[in-house]
């Protein structure tokens, strides 16, 4: 038998994008640079109180970990959405912006939730082995309930279907312009586009309505980001097994975060569209990885779980997301010992 074949982690994690069987098992940790672009723009970053670029108030939480959007609100009904400023993007020097996303350190923007430059002061766009990410976080949903508040945003779908089409419409439109920037400007390979639309075990809405509202305009936004060339990627928590043959239809290349907690189907799932989408995750990050008491061999346990179930054939990236990183030892541990010699075995092909 040969050399193995020497691949770099941007080519090796683009195999399972393009849902086929990589060389080695593709991770967020060591294929993917996660990055935001122009991060306050969507949410405030940092500890105390402050505002991102559509006015939404924001105070960090300690027990989440996070900022969190205060009673503030901006508006008490979608059909005032029209008094929203929305960020104008022509008024970024983007040129400048890339710089200083490169420098700062998303793994402790995450952890912290303050944006810190890398300790040593380099640039991880200066790496170009990696698979560049960019994370765009409060997608059109999201948004609609930092603008109003939850319990609004809920009632309005159902009393104010008219006004959430047209506010729906004209954030997708400026997602769209956001997105082509990022192509533009920075040297991206993927958009990872942010959006919740179930709790831990059902969706926040029936599933007409987020058909009829969400569905089409955030079809829009997957074309855009196909149009400027890039892989796109859906991020939504909680339940949302309901919704992968619409991610399949109108594009989307790929989903996470699969809560194991939550998508008790998400087995079978990879077996049938594991040839059309590819799955992200699939950690039971709520009741295993953030517990506060886990010990090593529960997380080493849950990764093999997760790994075992939707890994083999391909069309697979680990990829956790929590609000915290105090499982990373065990978890890497078991990522390089068992994880990355997955795909060695043909039965796991």
């Amino acid at each position: 038998m040969g050399a193995a074949p020497q691949v770099l982690p941007k080519e090796n994690v683009m195999l399972a994008y393009q849902h086929k069987v990589p060389f080695y098992m593709p991770s967020m940790f060591t294929d993917i640079n996660l990055f935001q672009a122009n991060p306050m723009m969507e949410r405030f970053c940092g500890h105390g109180v402050g505002k991102d670029g559509f006015g939404v108030e924001w105070k960090f939480e300690p027990k989440a970990n996070a900022p969190m959007t205060t009673q503030n609100h901006q508006i008490d009904c979608i059909t005032d959405w029209q008094k929203i400023k929305f960020p104008d993007l022509e008024t970024i020097d983007w040129e400048k912006q890339v710089q200083i996303d490169g420098t700062t350190n998303m793994m402790a923007l995450v952890a912290t939730g303050l944006l810190l430059p890398f300790e040593d002061g380099h640039n991880s766009f200066d790496d170009t082995s990696k698979f560049n990410m960019c994370m765009v976080i409060n997608g059109p949903f999201e948004r609609m309930h930092s603008l109003e508040g939850f319990d609004n945003a809920l009632c309005d779908l159902i009393e104010e279907p008219e006004a959430c089409a047209d506010y729906f419409a004209a954030i997708a439109d400026w997602k769209c312009k956001y997105f082509h920037k990022i192509a533009t400007y920075y040297p991206v390979d993927g958009i990872n586009g942010h959006d919740d639309y179930g709790s831990a075990h059902q969706l926040f809405m029936p599933l007409d309505l987020w058909r009829k509202l969400i569905k089409p305009n955030l079809a829009k936004m997957v074309e855009q980001v196909h149009k400027d060339g890039l892989i796109y990627q859906h991020h939504s928590c909680g339940y949302i097994e309901p919704l992968i043959e619409d991610f399949i239809e109108i594009g989307v290349d790929a989903v996470d975060t699969w809560q194991g907690g939550s998508n008790k189907n998400v087995g079978e799932l990879k077996k049938k569209y594991g040839d059309k989408i590819t799955f992200c995750g699939g950690f039971d990050n709520q009741y295993v990885l953030e517990q506060p008491n886990v010990t090593p061999d529960e997380i080493k346990a849950e990764y093999r779980r997760a790994v075992d179930l939707l890994a083999p054939g391909g069309s697979y990236v680990v990829y956790p997301i929590t609000i915290g990183f105090d499982f990373m030892e065990p978890f890497m541990e078991e990522h390089l010992s068992y994880g990355m010699g997955f795909y060695a075995n043909p039965a796991n092909r």
